[in-house]
This record gives C-alpha cells, sequence and structure tokens, in this order.
C-alpha cells in the first residue's frame, strides 16, 4: 500500500505528487493518458504570474497568493538547476534558458477615456492601486516573506512607467506598467517535476482509467486489461482538472481561445488592461528549439459545455480581428487557436475562482491549480495539509525517461505545423 495515490497527471498531479515523494511519502501517480501533462496543461499560455494581474484590483487576497507563490517557488524549487528565477532587490533570471524566459511583461493600461461612463471613477481609482501595487516590487526585502510585505501603502515610482511605445496600435492608453510576469517553459519545468518525483522513488501508472473512488483504494482499470483492479493507498488526492465534474457537481470548466502566430508578430510581451473584458488582449513571444512565434490571448472565457461550433467560429473570427487591429493585418494561414480548459470550483459570486483549492471530501481530497503557475504553492500547501513538512532537497533522474513522458505544449506543436506551412510556400 502507498501513503498516496495521486489521480491525474497534469501539472496539478505531477507537482503534488513530486513535493509529496520528496519529502518521505511514498506516491502513486496515476494518468489516462499515455504520458502527462497532456490536456490542459499543454493547452495552456505558459505565462507565469507574479501577481501583476490582480494589482487593480480593489481587494489584494488574489495578489497576496501569487505572491506566496513565488516565496514556495524560491524557496522550495530554488535548488533545481533548471529553475532559473531569483529573488534579491528584485525579481530576476539568471539565465536565458531555464524555466523562465527573461524577458517580462509590461502592463498597458485602458485610460478613463476609453471606459464606459459607470466605469470612470471606478477605473481611476484602479490605475492608482496598479501603479501603487506594481511598485511594491521594486521595494523588496528578500530576507522576509514577500507576500506579508504586500500592502496598499506603496508610494508608485516613477520608474516602474514604461515611457516608450510597445511597437503596437493599443488605443486609449493610460500607461504602461513594467511587471515580472514572464514567458515559462511548461513542459521543462514538467521534466524537471517528474525527474524529481522518480529520482525519490515515485513510481507512474499512465494509460489507466480510473472507475471510481473508495476509502483506501483507487478503483481502476489498466491499459490492455479486462478486469478492474483496486490500487492501494492511505489517502487518495484526485487532480483530474476538466474530469474532475464526474466526481464533484460544484466545479465547472471554462474555455479560453489561444491564437498561434508564426513567425513572431513581436518581441515584446504585454497585456492590454480595460473593465470590459472583450477589449482586453494579451501577448507572449515563445522561444521554443529555435522557433520564435506568438501567442495571443483575452479574458473572455466561455462555458465549456455551451462551445458550439458556431460560438467557436464566431470567437476565431473575432481574435483574428482583434489581433489585425493591434498588430496589424495578420494573415489567416499563419494563425491557428485552440481553446485552453480552465477548472474552477464554483461559486454563487460572480467572481471567477483564481486560486488553488485544497478540499477534503470523504474518500478523497481534491486538488485544483487555479493557474499553472499555482502548482508550487498547491504541492507546498498539500503537503502541510496532510501534517507533512516540505523538504527543500531534491535530486533529479536521468532526463531521457521523463522527457518521453512529457507532452509538448499545444502552441509549440501547432507553431512547428505553422512553420513547416511557412517553409512550404516560401
Amino acid at each position: 500500500m502507498k501513503d498516496f495515490a495521486v489521480v491525474g497527471g497534469g501539472i496539478a498531479g505531477l507537482a503534488v505528487a513530486e513535493m509529496l515523494q520528496r519529502s518521505g511519502a511514498s506516491v502513486v501517480l496515476i494518468e489516462k493518458n499515455k504520458t502527462l501533462c497532456a490536456e490542459a496543461s499543454a493547452e495552456q499560455q505558459g505565462w507565469f504570474h507574479t501577481g501583476a494581474l490582480y494589482t487593480a484590483l480593489p481587494n489584494n487576497f488574489f495578489c497576496r497568493t501569487m505572491v506566496g507563490n513565488l516565496d514556495d517557488l524560491v524557496d522550495y524549487y530554488g535548488e533545481f538547476p533548471n529553475m532559473n528565477l531569483r529573488v534579491d532587490k528584485h525579481i530576476y533570471t539568471t539565465n536565458r534558458d531555464g524555466w523562465f524566459s527573461n524577458r517580462t511583461n509590461f502592463y498597458a493600461y485602458t485610460s478613463c477615456a476609453g471606459v464606459s461612463w459607470k466605469w470612470k471613477l471606478p477605473w481611476a481609482v484602479a490605475l492608482h492601486r496598479a501603479k501603487r501595487r506594481m511598485s511594491w516590487f521594486e521595494t523588496l526585502d528578500a530576507s522576509r516573506s514577500l507576500s506579508h510585505q504586500l500592502g496598499f501603502g506603496a508610494k508608485p515610482l516613477q520608474y516602474v512607467v514604461h515611457r516608450s511605445s510597445l511597437g503596437v496600435s493599443l488605443d486609449h492608453v493610460a500607461f504602461a506598467l513594467k511587471s515580472r510576469d514572464r514567458a515559462m517553459n511548461t513542459r521543462l519545468i514538467a521534466v524537471d517535476l517528474l525527474r524529481s518525483f522518480l529520482a525519490s522513488g515515485g513510481s507512474v501508472q499512465t494509460q489507466t482509467k480510473v472507475l471510481g473512488l473508495e476509502k483506501g483504494a483507487v478503483l481502476a482499470k489498466e491499459a490492455g486489461g479486462e478486469a478492474s483492479v483496486k490500487i492501494p493507498a492511505r489517502h487518495v488526492i484526485l487532480a483530474t482538472g476538466k474530469d474532475t465534474t464526474a466526481f464533484e457537481t460544484n466545479t465547472k470548466v471554462f474555455i479560453s481561445p489561444l491564437m498561434v502566430v508564426y513567425p513572431a508578430l513581436t518581441d515584446i510581451n504585454f497585456v492590454r488592461m480595460s473593465p470590459h473584458m472583450e477589449k482586453t488582449i494579451n501577448h507572449i513571444c515563445h522561444r521554443n528549439n529555435g522557433l520564435e512565434y506568438s501567442l495571443i490571448g483575452n479574458a473572455v472565457y466561455h462555458d465549456a459545455q455551451q462551445g458550439t461550433g458556431a460560438v467557436l467560429e464566431r470567437v476565431r473570427a473575432n481574435m483574428l480581428g482583434l489581433a489585425s487591429r493591434v498588430f496589424g493585418q495578420v494573415d489567416a494561414k499563419n494563425a491557428d487557436l485552440f481553446f485552453g480548459y480552465k477548472t474552477e470550483v464554483s461559486s454563487s459570486s460572480s467572481i471567477r475562482n483564481y486560486l488553488y483549492h485544497i478540499l477534503d471530501r470523504g474518500d478523497y481530497t481534491l486538488a485544483l491549480p487555479g493557474k499553472f503557475s499555482l502548482c508550487f504553492s498547491l504541492a507546498v500547501n498539500v503537503c502541510r495539509h496532510f501534517g507533512i513538512e516540505p523538504v527543500e532537497q531534491s535530486r533529479l533522474a536521468e532526463p531521457e525517461a521523463a522527457q518521453a513522458l512529457i507532452e509538448e505544449p499545444l502552441h509549440y506543436q501547432m507553431a512547428k505545423r505553422l512553420a513547416d506551412q511557412h517553409r512550404t510556400c516560401a
């Protein structure tokens, strides 16, 4: 019998399994697919959040949670050779080829002239709030917990404002702020976590479909097997992403569009912030195995159950039009679009649940990351949830076995296909 059976081999399940195994528990990771991180974890933007996205919100709880994730990343993952993010006076990268890009994101905030009348006053307050909180990142004391330093009293710093043009067409921009967000290499992160998991003695069962959960065991059907089997474990952790709805009635699955364009439209990473979701746009320039391409998203989410063909075609046309207005005419032949999935705990309010959740359900414990970026805090706090103090030191197995088990991000697969088409046409 294992101490833990973690069901779901996306980034949430992998990170949780790795931290538990590293910290002395025995863990089996169960995944229905042939590879890990093959679904929602492969369908996201590769954007590492440090809290900047939430600096304009009235409540700083979302921002504080993301900053707490930075604490956990530095404290518990700093010994991974490819973890190239450090915190001193500033947040910085030690090299260009690790988990995180050395190009940070700019936040371009819409001016009050570009918002409707009912938003003008609250948006003016939000703009000032964003300046203060973004300035906080420039006044860090690395000897103390970062999240405990976040407050409302930071004085806005003039050098946080980016004065020159971002080189794209954004109407009614009040100002652009420098952030510490950046692109991340999600596959490299997943490979390193799996290497640590295997080196610590963890076991992986792929192509194993879970049929049910009960106290002390997972009922599953293995690939090629006719009869169901019981996988015994003292604790079961459910980290199944969009498949969680089969076990949980209070979860909801959203989809959001992401458009890949090759070659890259610009090498600047930016977000246009507006209270009107349909007017937001974000751009990440990815560099992967010699390919440089754009990944464009916005803040409009759709219920996955209502994502009919007509809705998806309309979204596709809207995204292409939005990109053309910002970057100039985008040739549809150079672009492809997919929809990323995100699973959240349902809320009675209209506010989205962007945070990670650890919820006991009797026979199992539910673990939802909220965002790929939050897998680090999720893993650390699942350990503490079960009374296990997480261990900082890690060791890595050889990369070959781990690389074969981790899926390439979907945006990279699309970019390779677009690059092949581009070379054929040339």
